[in-house]
């Protein structure tokens, strides 16, 4: 989600009439694990660095940490392609194949609530759009890999919803609500063919936006 937080805290400021002072952590291939690092260790983890006191004072949070070496299948590796070139499809890409992510993230939960303690927070967590879906079904991996990147979505949501967190579904906004649809046709999509465009930083900026404010209370 990169520029995402500098744009989301614009538009903050201009719909609500508040100061909106962002602590952005994006980074290329953040992993959930550094997240749950960045929130367990004294020195937090080397990326990321020590989050507590951010997230002990924050009053909106958003979460969001990919699944590689955080409890995906490694052979999930092979959608994570733009390429049309044939190649084997994964093996192992059910819900349950994703059960050890969704533990880390909900691990990363009970140290949000415990740092946040007893006072509202906003807390919202995203899912992420597939960018590779015109070059599945070309690649003879397209029903392996739709159903890797649903059970990836279900176990962002699974995890979250045990603690009352909203999913902001990002998935749902740019592949469309039946997840057909392509993003980089809608020009959401930069130029690696992978991460957000400026107009896909703004979609999702609107998504976030539209899932409204309300707090959650212990």
């Amino acid at each position: 989600g990169f520029d995402v937080a500098d744009l989301w805290a614009a538009k903050i400021e201009e719909e609500l009439g508040v100061e909106v002072r962002v602590h952005d952590y994006a980074r290329p291939v953040l992993r959930a694990v550094e997240i749950l690092d960045s929130l367990d260790a004294p020195g937090g983890a080397l990326r990321l660095g020590d989050t507590r006191d951010e997230v002990a004072e924050a009053e909106i949070i958003v979460v969001f940490g990919n699944p590689i070496f955080s409890g995906a299948t490694e052979d999930i590796a092979s959608c994570l392609d733009t390429s049309t070139v044939p190649r084997d499809p994964p093996t192992r890409y059910s819900s349950e194949d994703f059960e050890p992510y969704r533990d880390v993230l909900v691990s990363i939960y009970e140290r949000i609530f415990e740092l946040v303690g007893d006072r509202p927070v906003i807390v919202r967590t995203i899912d992420w759009p597939n960018p590779f879906i015109s070059a599945w079904p070309l690649a003879g991996v397209e029903e392996e890999c739709t159903a890797g990147w649903e059970a990836y979505s279900d176990s962002i949501e699974d995890a979250a919803s045990g603690f009352g967190v909203p999913l902001v579904s990002i998935y749902d906004w740019f592949n469309g609500p039946d997840h057909t649809e392509d993003p980089r046709a809608k020009g959401y999509a930069g130029l690696d063919g992978w991460h957000p465009s400026a107009a896909g930083s703004e979609a999702i900026v609107a998504a976030l936006h539209e899932a409204g404010y309300e707090p959650l209370r212990p």
